[in-house]
């Protein structure tokens, strides 16, 4: 898919975040986390063609002679809102004695900078995408947002923050130029604005997911199973807000491992996973220690009639759902098979 594709999917989702919720949604949270996992996606694969596109066409005018002075020039200054300040050091520094062998290894090793990943980390951070995040929450005012939570933590007044963030994110889009309409494109400037403006979305939930708490649920254990990161954040999320304890699994290897030693009372399993697939650990999951286990199918796919069929036969499985994540439908299955009782 071509950079401009990404563009046009990420910019109908961020027109959809700032504008009026649609009806779709039960709430502004669910639009707010729906919203933001999904410009995070299509962010990251935008950010990716961009730079691959670059670094290809700085390789081809490598093939025919030594570099310019400005088509350098034009290169750093996209790259240096695109990677980190390591990587931007790293081929900075290839370029000094024009070296065309190396510079071209170092070009393939490139990856995009994503701000919100950076957001997610506990440690080890990169200095200047934790500076922008800094910048933009404040500038997004909303350190005083999550204040209003103190006196009436309450769904309703979780909406009521979340409303008015999303209006703080559409004024600071004009503000800084950031295409709203599929029309424009995106300058390295705006791909880095907008990048921070997402991390900053989710440290606001973060936030108010401390102020708000959680509902001791007798330490019932939920077992997220997905590979894509962004996916098991959410969910995590999700979980959490419903007063459940979490653990989390990449592959197939690890989702059995966990299971068979911590016991979870309930999992939540994608179906396409690395080491072993979902129909794989099902089936593993129906030993002896690990059988009573209700598992919810949480998958992006279209399964055919059959296929969705055979899943339901196994006696483990107890209900699916599709992505994107609906957080009521969500809360209401967890809620119904572990026979727990969410916030009033």
């Amino acid at each position: 898919m071509s950079a401009i594709d990404h563009q046009i999917m990420f910019i109908a989702k961020l027109r959809e975040f700032t504008g009026r919720a649609p009806a779709v949604y039960a709430n502004q949270t669910e639009l707010f986390l729906n919203s933001l996992w999904s410009m995070s996606e299509h962010l990251i694969n935008l950010k990716r063609a961009i730079l691959n596109d670059a670094c290809e066409d700085l390789a081809g005018k490598l093939d025919k002679g030594a570099l310019s002075d400005k088509t350098i020039a034009e290169f750093k200054d996209l790259l240096e809102k695109l990677v980190s300040g390591r990587d931007f050091q790293m081929i900075c520094g290839s370029m000094t004695g024009n070296n065309k062998g190396l510079i071209k290894e170092r070009l393939a090793t490139l990856v995009p900078l994503s701000l919100v990943d950076e957001e997610k980390k506990t440690e080890d951070r990169d200095m200047e995408a934790d500076r922008q995040i800094e910048e933009t929450y404040a500038r997004l005012n909303f350190a005083p947002l999550v204040k209003e939570l103190n006196a009436a933590p309450e769904s309703g007044a979780v909406d009521a923050v979340l409303a008015k963030a999303r209006v703080e994110v559409e004024e600071y889009c004009c503000l800084y130029h950031i295409p709203l309409d599929e029309g424009d494109t995106f300058t390295p400037f705006s791909l880095l604005r907008v990048d921070a403006v997402i991390a900053a979305s989710y440290r606001i939930l973060s936030e108010i997911s401390e102020k708000t708490g959680s509902v001791n649920l007798g330490e019932k254990l939920i077992l997220i199973v997905d590979d894509d990161e962004a996916v098991r954040d959410l969910l995590d999320f999700l979980v959490r807000k419903e007063g459940f304890k979490v653990e989390k699994a990449a592959d197939g290897e690890e989702a059995i491992q966990k299971a068979k030693t911590l016991h979870p009372d309930l999992i939540l399993l994608d179906l396409m996973l690395p080491k072993y697939g979902g129909f794989e650990i099902l089936r593993e999951l129906q030993g002896e220690d690990t059988s009573d286990i209700p598992i919810i199918i949480v998958t992006g796919r279209n399964l055919d009639h059959s296929t969705s069929e055979m899943i339901k036969q196994e006696p483990n499985v107890k209900d699916f759902m599709g992505k994107p994540i609906k957080p009521q439908v969500l809360a209401t299955l967890l809620h119904t098979l572990l026979k727990t009782q969410g916030k009033k």
